[in-house]
């Protein structure tokens, strides 16, 4: 018995992981396949896109910047129904590990006053005719996670066991994460050119 539950946490934490890693690459082509719509060639890594230019101008970038809240978006609602089709424990690691980055968007937000770094979220909030300093996608997010955890509590009724557990689950996500990100950019930083965005309008606030 000890064994199989072993086996089972050892799953659950690979499909977790490989969700994790999925749902940022998503997000990566995201951005990718926007900067395709604007004639900005663009290669998706793990945890950043890289712009195969040394210049790029703010009204391309704002699209660019769209497109990763959409992948994430899209990543998020098709794990979603996944899960809810059959909530079984494989799938349940899987809506969980799709949810990562939600709950780092969400604590980034609570902690710095803005859910991604550099400006992203301004530049996708000027695609969609908001104000760049607002936090519109902010809070979007961090409802959407909200959803989730219903989703959760609605398809798998989990015991108090579960709950205890979820604060751990969390935390291992954002170390997941954390490490992907520094080490997708120590690897390839070094082979693409930085790309300066031209044209940036006064009063941004990149955090």
């Amino acid at each position: 018995m000890f064994c199989d539950a072993i086996a089972h946490a050892l799953r659950y934490l690979l499909f977790f992981s490989l969700a994790v890693v999925a749902a940022c690459y998503v997000h990566e082509i995201g951005h990718a396949v926007a900067g395709l719509f604007v004639g900005v060639v663009t290669v998706p890594t793990l945890a950043k896109e890289y712009a195969l230019r040394s210049q790029l101008d703010w009204t391309k970038e704002i699209w660019i910047a769209l497109g990763g809240p959409i992948g994430t978006l899209a990543a998020m609602l098709s794990a979603s129904l996944y899960f809810w089709c059959k909530p079984c424990s494989g799938r349940e690691a899987v809506f969980a590990g799709t949810s990562v980055p939600l709950f780092v968007y969400s604590l980034r937000f609570l902690l710095v006053g803005r859910g991604h770094d550099d400006d992203e979220w301004q530049g996708a909030q000027t695609a969609l005719g908001l104000p760049p300093a607002s936090h519109v996608i902010d809070i979007f997010f961090m409802c959407l996670l909200v959803a989730a955890l219903v989703v959760w509590f609605v398809r798998r009724s989990p015991s108090l066991r579960s709950w205890l557990r979820l604060p751990a689950v969390a935390v291992i996500g954002l170390a997941l994460l954390v490490g992907l990100q520094a080490g997708n950019n120590t690897l390839f930083d070094r082979f693409f050119p930085d790309v300066t965005i031209v044209n940036v309008p006064p009063g941004l606030d990149p955090r």
